[in-house]
């Protein structure tokens, strides 16, 4: 979070534009004390650095206003003009100056360097395009339909794990813990980054705003990291069955329970997973269900090939 500190009030300056007087205060000279020119609010400026002219008791009343008539600047509580009397209903606010920025050094652009590095970019992307990337249309034959299926078998036992303490399971053994850093947080070192700001109040006075940051480091923040042991049912291997026809099946035969109680060295059928292949000669694709029964034996088929390599985009199928 950003805080504010107001420096105080101090008058902003113009130029006279008919005689060339220069640095008038611009909230209590409205003319030219030389010439007796008129003020234009819109030449305003801040002053340099060092030379400002604090207003003290300052109270802001509002922007002034250009006269509908005139277009002398007025204050915002005038009703009608002090240089020419007109009424000041509907008359806009003075438009105001921005803040001044600190000028930011800019070092000169090295265009050859950039084209270079854009050029080798491309010509990266133009060969990974040729290579790897670039397809054609081409018509394979269907040599083969191919399968395989398995069902995992998982026994209940004991299994090492670690985890930070407050995600240790409320049934694990013989935890062991070592301190060591999980996170970080900010902290405040009691410094703060600071800059002052110019606010143009548009009555002819500025405003001077402190604008500071506080200053954080980052932290560590340790924490228990916990090595433990749990009881848990565990895929230990896997019963499959395979085969090159159109009617897959799945294992029957050295499988245990489907369920079983949850007892040290008791085993149950797990996870069911399959694989549905097409063969093209020497190539295969993996595919689903409907794609695998899309196409027969011996069937020709017009697929996206990698130009260079001729591997099939199995993903055309």
């Amino acid at each position: 979070m950003e805080r504010s500190e107001s420096l105080g009030h101090y008058e902003m300056l113009w130029d006279c534009e008919y005689c060339g007087t220069t640095g008038l205060l611009a909230k209590s000279q409205r003319h030219c004390a030389n010439c007796g020119g008129k003020q234009n609010p819109d030449k305003r400026y801040f002053p340099k650095e060092g030379e400002e002219k604090k207003v003290d008791g300052h109270r802001f009343e509002g922007s002034d206003r250009y006269c509908p008539a005139c277009a002398a600047p007025m204050g915002a509580t005038a009703l009608n003009c002090t240089q020419c009397g007109s009424p000041l209903d509907g008359a806009q606010t003075v438009h105001g100056i921005a803040s001044p920025q600190k000028p930011v050094e800019k070092k000169p652009t090295n265009w050859k360097k950039i084209l270079i590095v854009v050029g080798i970019i491309v010509l990266v992307i133009v060969l990974i395009w040729y290579f790897f990337i670039r397809t054609k249309e081409a018509t394979m034959t269907v040599t083969a339909h191919t399968w395989s299926r398995a069902i995992a078998v998982e026994e209940f036992g004991e299994q090492r794990d670690a985890d930070w303490r407050d995600r240790v399971p409320s049934d694990a053994r013989f935890p062991s813990c070592v301190r060591k850093q999980r996170s970080t947080r900010q902290v405040d070192t009691g410094r703060e980054d600071c800059h002052v700001e110019k606010k143009d109040n548009k009555d002819g006075t500025f405003e001077q705003v402190k604008k500071c940051k506080k200053i954080y480091r980052s932290e560590g923040v340790d924490d228990d990291w916990c090595s433990y042991t749990v009881l848990r049912w565990k895929e230990v291997t896997a019963v499959k069955t395979s085969g090159s026809d159109m009617n897959p099946v799945w294992p029957t035969q050295g499988l245990p329970a489907a369920t079983a109680a949850s007892s040290v060295g008791a085993r149950r059928q797990g996870k069911k997973s399959e694989t549905l292949t097409l063969q093209f000669g020497t190539q295969s694709c993996d595919v689903s269900d409907a794609v695998w029964r899309k196409y027969s034996n011996n069937q020709k088929v017009k697929l996206e090939v990698r130009a260079r390599s001729g591997d099939i985009v199995c993903s055309s199928l």
